[in-house]
């Protein structure tokens, strides 16, 4: 079960909430849909898109992984697990809080359009001066970070 591919970028959370969605689905109805499941946790889930709640202010990394199954366990020691399902019709994925802007327009999936099993670990949630521990895992000494990983489970069809 290797990792197919790898993308990472940075995000700037708006009241301390970043969205990834799927660009071809609307970002707000996806938005509106899991805040309103939010409550207190961490993470919450549209039918496109998972928002994270982040706790510090500033930037926060995030590290998107597709593999061929499911994964295992998550490396390091993350703070908090949120796992899913999300539809993303259009095999790609994007984040209008992210600093590069090929993500605001979408990144493509080599898996392609599909519902996707999807896990996200948060890592380095409100550490001081955004330096982690040693085994903080995949993002040592970094601020805030989240890892999203995907795995098809299904062929996106429109009806």
């Amino acid at each position: 079960m290797p990792v197919v591919f790898e993308y990472s970028f940075t995000v700037n959370p708006q009241y301390r909430l970043f969205t990834i969605f799927d660009p071809t689905c609307d970002e707000g109805e996806n938005f509106d849909a899991a805040r309103r499941t939010l409550g207190h946790g961490s993470f919450a889930w549209g039918p496109n898109a998972v928002v994270a709640r982040a706790i510090d202010t500033g930037t926060a990394s995030v590290a998107v992984e597709v593999w061929d199954d499911p994964p295992g366990t998550p490396g390091g020691t993350p703070d908090e697990i949120a796992v899913a399902e999300l539809a993303l019709p259009g095999g790609r994925f994007s984040s209008i809080q992210a600093l590069e802007p090929a993500v605001h327009v979408g990144v493509g999936l080599p898996t392609g359009a599909g519902t996707y099993g999807t896990r996200i670990a948060a890592y380095n949630r409100g550490v001081s001066g955004g330096f982690a521990p040693e085994d903080a895992g995949p993002f040592p000494g970094r601020f805030e970070a989240y890892r999203l990983q995907l795995w098809k489970i299904s062929e996106w069809s429109p009806w």
